[in-house]
């Protein structure tokens, strides 16, 4: 018996340990291994290019860790940054000026987003299939929209921010990737935000009877999500140079959520951990340049996403036990 208890305990501390640092552990043995085996990993580029790379993914995954942080998803992101790219495209080709163009766009995105949110809420639909269906409509829109043809980007000035590259060069994303984790650290950690969606994710009717104001929170964590993943299009756009509607933005919800999965964030809902989220979407992008720098067929990437999110569902499953 006393046996029995003593291997509970190990297990419960190990479930512990790897909620809390699971995700600095993973990113070391990423690290480790790179080393070993990807040539010129330890080259100052590199970090300059997972910036470049992680910033349009930690807008996503931003949104994502408060939306799942509710116990929902939004499997829609990746095609809100679709058809908000295409958007963008398609004004400043029509002769829109830049400023008003994005203006546009962001309020698109926070629209769609909203438009989740209230489904979700007041229509009483089940988060993963309505994100679901937003992700086709969308993508099928963004088709539709460019005639399926991949569209130039028409401002010169976008491209040049999006390529832009401080003395050093230090590519100008790092200003974007630090702005969002500072916003989003200081909606889960300084703000009630992060108190009422940490509440509805453990148990939305203690949290509706202790007054926490659940329709306007679940709308609010939605159209944050749809607003900040059409941040990301204008992101994508401006280093790109160019919309192709059928890839941009495809797979990026499931980056987003590996990233908060193995980040900390609770699945089943709970507190919105962003710093977790930054070092999963930075181990996000060090398996992508691991598979592609070592000429690994692309394809085995998803392969170890999907390992990421079935170990961090499989700990959080044994945290509810």
């Amino acid at each position: 018996m006393g046996t029995l208890t003593l291997k509970k305990g190990d297990k419960e501390e190990f479930r512990s340990w790897a909620r809390k640092y699971g995700a600095i552990g993973v990113f070391l043995l990423l690290c480790v291994i790179n080393m070993i085996f990807t040539r010129n990993f330890l080259k100052i580029s590199t970090v300059w290019n997972v910036i470049m790379q992680m910033a349009p993914t930690m807008y996503i995954a931003v949104g994502m860790t408060f939306v799942i942080g509710t116990a929902g998803i939004d499997l829609s992101v990746g095609s809100i940054l679709a058809f908000t790219s295409i958007t963008l495209a398609s004004l400043l080709a029509h002769g829109w000026s830049l400023l008003p163009a994005i203006l546009v766009t962001l309020v698109i995105g926070a629209a769609i987003g909203c438009f989740n949110g209230f489904m979700v809420n007041k229509m009483r639909i089940e988060p993963i299939i309505l994100t679901i269906v937003m992700q086709m409509v969308l993508r099928g829109c963004a088709i539709f929209v460019s005639n399926g043809k991949s569209i130039p980007i028409a401002s010169q000035f976008l491209k040049d921010i999006g390529l832009y590259r401080f003395p050093g060069k230090v590519p100008v994303q790092i200003i974007f990737v630090v702005l969002v984790m500072v916003v989003g650290y200081f909606l889960a950690q300084k703000m009630s935000l992060g108190s009422y969606v940490e509440a509805i994710g453990v148990n939305a009717k203690a949290a509706k009877l202790t007054g926490v104001r659940f329709s306007a929170v679940i709308i609010l964590v939605y159209m944050l999500s749809g607003l900040l993943a059409s941040m990301a299009g204008v992101l994508e756009v401006a280093r790109s140079g160019a919309v192709d509607p059928s890839i941009i933005g495809d797979m990026y919800e499931v980056d987003a959520i590996a990233a908060v999965a193995i980040g900390g964030t609770s699945l089943n809902g709970g507190k919105p951990n962003i710093i977790g989220t930054m070092f999963g979407v930075i181990i996000m992008i060090l398996i992508k340049m691991m598979i592609n720098m070592n000429d690994i067929p692309y394809e085995l990437s998803n392969v170890v996403k999907a390992f990421i999110i079935l170990f961090s569902l499989y700990i959080q499953r044994e945290r509810k036990s």
